[in-house]
C-alpha cells in the first residue's frame, strides 16, 4: 500500500517537472522566432477582407515592414511636440501668443507630413490592387477613419473597446427653470 503510494507520488511529481521543462522549452523558442512587424490596426485584415492573391499578400507584408518605421517616428516626434506645447502651457509665466503658435504651426505642419506620407503609401499599395479590391479597400478606409465626427476624437471604454462621441449639448438634459 505504502509503496502504491510512493510511485502515484512518484509518477505524478515526474509528469509536473516534464511538464515545467516542455513549458520552459516553448516560451524559450517563442522569445528567440523573430516576429513580423504587425500592421497598423486599421489595417491589419485588409488581407482577408480584400482576399489578397500571395502575390499581393507578399508586397503587402514587404510594405509595413519598409514603411512602419518611418511613420512610427513620426508619430513620436508629434507627441513630443505636443507634449513642448503643453510643457509651454503650464510654464510659469505663461508664454506669450507667438510662442504657442509657433509650436502649434509646428504640430500641425508635421501632422500634414505625416497625413501626406500615410496617403502616399495608401496609393502605393492601391496600385498592386485590381479595381474591385481598390473600390474595396475605399470603403473599409472609409469605414475605419469616419466612425467619429471630426473633432469628436475617440473615447475608450472598457478593454479598450470605443464607446462614440462625446456627448454634445444636444445630448444633455435642458435645464430646470429658474425658481423665484
Amino acid at each position: 500500500m505504502k509503496r502504491d503510494w510512493l510511485l502515484c507520488l512518484l509518477g505524478f511529481s515526474l509528469a509536473l517537472n516534464l511538464g515545467t521543462v516542455g513549458t520552459l522549452i516553448y516560451f524559450r523558442h517563442q522569445a528567440q522566432t523573430p516576429r513580423p512587424p504587425v500592421a497598423e490596426p486599421a489595417f491589419r485584415d485588409l488581407p482577408e477582407r480584400l482576399n489578397f492573391t500571395p502575390r499581393q499578400r507578399e508586397v503587402f507584408e514587404r510594405f509595413f515592414q519598409e514603411h512602419r518605421r518611418p511613420l512610427v517616428e513620426k508619430r513620436r516626434e508629434l507627441l513630443a511636440k505636443r507634449r513642448e506645447l503643453f510643457t509651454l502651457m503650464g510654464a510659469e509665466p505663461l508664454p506669450e501668443w507667438p510662442v504657442l503658435r509657433g509650436k502649434l504651426q509646428e504640430i500641425t505642419e508635421l501632422q500634414a507630413r505625416l497625413e501626406e506620407e500615410m496617403m502616399q503609401r495608401l496609393l502605393e499599395l492601391q496600385r498592386h490592387l485590381d479595381p474591385e479590391q481598390r473600390a474595396r479597400m475605399a470603403a473599409v478606409l472609409e469605414q475605419r477613419f469616419s466612425r467619429f465626427p471630426p473633432g469628436a476624437g475617440r473615447m475608450r471604454g472598457p478593454r479598450g473597446r470605443g464607446v462614440g462621441p462625446p456627448p454634445g449639448p444636444e445630448r444633455f438634459p435642458p435645464p430646470l427653470p429658474s425658481q423665484p
